[in-house]
């Protein structure tokens, strides 16, 4: 019969028609399409892998769309050290002071993007300099939303910075100026996905900007560099201190007006 997969696997399946990533997966479309996959999923899915075709199935006599994997499972395979490090990149985010920018109802977890990458438009609000190492796939720049803002309207947006700071103050920006689908990524941002993914056993999480797979990640500082996720290249800023300081300015000038919250000591990352 049919292979079956369990929820996590289904994210997997997901994950790896986007990504690259390699995972244990139904082994035919026919297989997939039992366990549960939309014909776009499979699509994509077969794109990068070449699973074999087989008829279309026919919809269920209740018409039921496939349900979506739990998001509420947790992978058996993370270990403890994971959600250490996971912690301590929301804590970083959180004494740089990214609750200041009030979006908790504004936040999409990194498990959620990972496991349905293409129910998001994802925007990295990182300097040239940091994207040019690596950024999340399929990942536009603030630059090409501010041109034409009108092609992120479909679907949500998901904003990123290293660990929270820059991209939520990016996303209380965008808010302010009437675009209410934004969102800030949690669970640490980019690190808190490339961690995930590579606890996951993904090798490449991130791209070049030409789409090449790459370990290869800019932490913004050394001390970030250790929670990056096993198997990552890293590398950051020679003055972290001075970038510090730039991305606090331009978050005060994009954000004058809004609240007297900011002072000398915040930070951003």
């Amino acid at each position: 019969g049919p292979l079956q997969v369990s929820g996590w696997e289904r994210q997997l399946l997901k994950s790896a028609a986007t990504m690259g990533a390699g995972a244990s997966v139904p082994e035919s479309e026919e297989a997939a399409l039992s366990a549960g996959y939309t014909p776009e999923q499979i699509e994509l899915y077969k794109n990068s892998q070449n699973l074999p075709a087989v008829a279309a199935v026919e919809p269920t006599e209740h018409g039921d769309e496939p349900d979506e994997p739990d998001m509420d499972d947790e992978p058996p395979e993370l270990p403890p050290e994971f959600y250490e490090k996971q912690e301590q990149l929301k804590s970083v985010a959180g004494s740089l002071g990214a609750d200041k920018f009030q979006l908790d109802d504004k936040t999409v977890s990194v498990k959620e993007l990972v496991a349905s990458p293409n129910k998001f438009h994802v925007l990295d609000a990182r300097s040239n300099e940091e994207i040019q190492v690596s950024k999340i796939p399929n990942a536009h720049t603030r630059g090409s939303f501010d041109m034409h803002p009108e092609d992120f309207k479909d679907k949500p947006v998901v904003v990123y910075c290293t660990v929270g700071y820059i991209g939520g103050g990016c996303v209380r920006e965008l808010i302010n100026k009437g675009h209410e689908n934004v969102n800030t990524l949690g669970d640490g941002a980019l690190l808190g996905y490339t961690l995930y993914q590579t606890a996951l056993g993904v090798d490449k999480p991130l791209v070049k900007p030409d789409g090449t797979p790459t370990n290869e990640v800019h932490t913004f500082t050394s001390d970030l560099a250790l929670l990056a996720g096993e198997g990552m290249e890293t590398t950051y800023f020679e003055d972290p201190t001075a970038e510090l300081n730039l991305a606090n300015r331009n978050i005060r000038r994009a954000l004058h007006g809004w609240s007297d919250f900011w002072d000398e000591e915040d930070g951003a990352a």
